[in-house]
């Protein structure tokens, strides 16, 4: 019988990269590093965290997170300005493929990585959370939306980066802007949480740039010379399809019923004062 015959299964390669210039940056030689972050991301937040918090008293954190949050605000700004300047040099959406161009690639990688690394430190964000008992705070939606984007970066990078991912970039970073620096003020206590009015406008904002990503994206790729591939361009269409329904639904049972519950406050006081 001939050794051609029988079924035949595709050979995966995990380890192989678009680009060798890839394999030089920290945790994108193979999936292995970044997968062992996320995995133990996880069973802490899920499991091991909150079993270890069950008879503690929660942590302040206070300078530890105005330290952090200020880093974060930092690195946002800096990534801001970055992107900034490549949409102006080369357009909101360019035709030219220039990650095939050997001068441009690797400052597009690079680029694309340095927002990739802020995924990576973004998951202490839960951690925080964790040690501080904000259980509240840990829903469906904050674990979807840490673990993918981490993921998704990472393989976005390895196996199909393009410079379409910059402008994605830079709408997320300048809404990391303003919200870490909401977080820090936050952190300094009630005295001053009360004078921060912005935080309803920030989910505004996040649901603003979920459209803009999605049209930004088609027209991208549609006006390409280098295109992603049909399943590429699905996922990322659809799961920012989906960020943007998971935020609208958050924005509703957050505001909305904040909403109810004071006109509700307002009757009943009225009530009151008639009796």
């Amino acid at each position: 019988m001939s050794a051609d015959v029988g079924i035949r299964f595709p050979v995966w390669d995990l380890s192989k990269s678009q680009y060798e210039e890839t394999d030089f940056l920290p945790l994108m030689s193979t999936p292995g590093p970044v997968m062992v972050i996320l995995a133990v991301y996880l069973l802490y937040v899920l499991k091991i965290g909150p079993a270890l918090m069950v008879k503690r008293e929660p942590y302040k954190l206070t300078t530890v997170l105005l330290l952090y949050n200020a880093i974060q605000v930092v690195y946002s700004i800096y990534l801001v300005q970055k992107y900034l300047r490549h949409l102006l040099q080369h357009g909101l959406v360019p035709k030219t493929c220039f990650i095939n161009q050997e001068s441009e690639r690797n400052e597009i990688l690079f680029s694309i990585w340095l927002y990739f690394a802020a995924k990576v430190t973004e998951l202490l964000d839960t951690v925080f959370f964790v040690l501080r008992k904000k259980d509240n705070q840990i829903t469906f939606l904050h674990l979807y939306h840490h673990s993918i984007m981490m993921i998704g970066t990472w393989a976005y990078l390895k196996y199909w980066p393009s410079d379409t991912l910059v402008f994605i970039g830079f709408l997320n970073s300048l809404v990391h802007v303003f919200m870490y620096t909401y977080y820090g003020l936050s952190a300094l206590g009630p005295r001053v949480a009360k004078y921060i009015f912005w935080k309803k406008y920030m989910t505004k904002f996040q649901l603003v740039q979920f459209v803009c990503i999605i049209i930004h994206y088609i027209v991208a790729v549609r006006n390409s010379e280098c295109p992603p591939s049909s399943g590429v361009a699905t996922f990322i269409g659809t799961n920012t399809a989906f960020f943007l329904i998971l935020f609208l639904h958050f924005y509703r049972q957050s505001y909305n019923r904040r909403k109810t519950i004071s006109n509700e406050n307002v009757s009943a006081t009225k009530c009151n004062k008639e009796l």
